[in-house]
């Protein structure tokens, strides 16, 4: 924004001459109200103006023509028009030099990394004076796969200013990516213990080492955030898939109990956990604070196979069906099942004939040669 306001200024200064300019007629300026509508943010009518600007005329400052047109284009999201008319007003003379620090912002979303890094250059001492364009350059380097140069950039910003620290956050990605884990956590470490750094700044650093397979560094941060951030649901749920990562359920379902007394949205998956745990009291005491009906009567299905309450299965009929949950064959399928360990082989029948799907089929067939197996020699049951 200082930049814009610079260059509008600058603009501005001109406007005494140009008035003296005019010609005889005194016809409109198009030129000194396209700056004034630019300034006041009619981006719109600002473009319209100058349209009517005649370049054959021998007395139009180009520069500031040119100049204006490419601040508006950027305005307008139109960076390589923007660039275009940034670097005509180049060749008409201006030497502004934060012309240049425009053209580098432009060339980055434009993704032209490498004119990014020359109008940078040619910003001259301009383009160190904001730890925001070390930024930029150091983004450049990197995503031209000049690596060393990023870092080499971001060491050099720390050493101009050394409380800005966004570098180590820019900095602890890179680390990353280059499975330098940690490197990354003590980036993260001193940008998390000196900036005002939020819940979500500090989950982005531990799922990024996460999904980088750095897990036992994610633990250690995501242990120090969640005590850190105690009533933080996200961070302590993530906490808990950490802990799964490493095969350890009992501590992610009592994470995930956590989470759930914090935010009831995790209700779900503290019951999953309590029951991949073996905790079956709990799980049942978990399963019974949801909501959703539906998806309450399946999960405490499978809580009830997981530890062999057929028969409380077989209760839950009535239920099941007033809930619409029968129509997902699984769940019928279990329902059949439990009355095929209860013995009651007409009942399994019922529901065993109802299926579709050919897996669940296929395991129908395989409950009926055992139900005959059964009703023929009773010790030859099989469950």
């Amino acid at each position: 924004m200082k930049l814009f306001i610079l260059l509008l200024t600058l603009l501005a200064l001109s406007l005494g001459a140009a008035d003296e300019k005019k010609s005889k007629n005194d016809e409109v300026d198009h030129i000194a109200l396209a700056a004034l509508l630019l300034k006041d943010g009619h981006y719109t009518r600002a473009d319209e103006t100058l349209a009517q600007v005649d370049l054959n005329d021998k007395e139009i400052d180009l520069i500031r023509y040119y100049t204006l047109r490419g601040l508006i284009s950027t305005k307008q999201g139109r960076h390589a028009v923007a660039n275009e008319q940034f670097r005509k007003a180049i060749t008409s003379g201006q030497e502004e030099k934060s012309i240049h620090l425009y053209i580098a912002q432009n060339a980055f979303k434009l993704k032209e990394y490498t004119e990014c890094l020359s109008a940078l250059l040619s910003a001259g001492e301009l383009a160190q004076q904001k730890p925001q364009l070390f930024a930029l350059k150091a983004e450049a380097h990197w995503r031209l796969g000049q690596k060393d140069e990023a870092l080499a950039t971001l060491t050099l910003a720390q050493e101009h200013f050394k409380e800005y620290w966004g570098f180590y956050k820019q900095r602890f990605n890179y680390f990353v990516t280059l499975e330098l884990y940690q490197s990354a956590l003590e980036d993260a470490g001193i940008y998390l213990a000196n900036a005002p750094a939020d819940a979500k700044t500090t989950l982005s650093f531990i799922v990024a080492l996460r999904k980088s397979g750095a897990t036992d560094k994610a633990i250690l941060l995501a242990e120090e955030a969640n005590a850190r951030h105690y009533d933080n649901a996200e961070i302590t749920a993530v906490l808990a898939h950490l802990y799964l990562d490493k095969s350890m359920v009992q501590a992610a379902a009592d994470l995930f109990v956590q989470a759930a007394i914090e935010e009831r949205s995790y209700t779900k998956e503290a019951a999953e956990m309590l029951r991949r745990a073996h905790e079956f009291i709990q799980a049942l005491y978990m399963n019974s604070q949801m909501l959703d009906t539906q998806e309450k009567l399946k999960q405490r299905i499978a809580i009830f196979l997981e530890f062999g309450a057929f028969e409380r299965i077989v209760a839950a009929e009535t239920a099941l069906k007033r809930s619409g949950v029968l129509e997902n064959e699984d769940m019928r399928y279990a329902l059949a099942y439990a009355y095929y360990v209860n013995g009651d082989y007409m009942a399994c029948e019922t529901h065993l004939k109802m299926l579709t799907r050919p897996d669940l089929f296929q395991k129908a067939t395989e409950l009926r040669k055992n139900m005959e197996k059964c009703q023929n020699n009773h010790w030859e049951c099989e469950s």
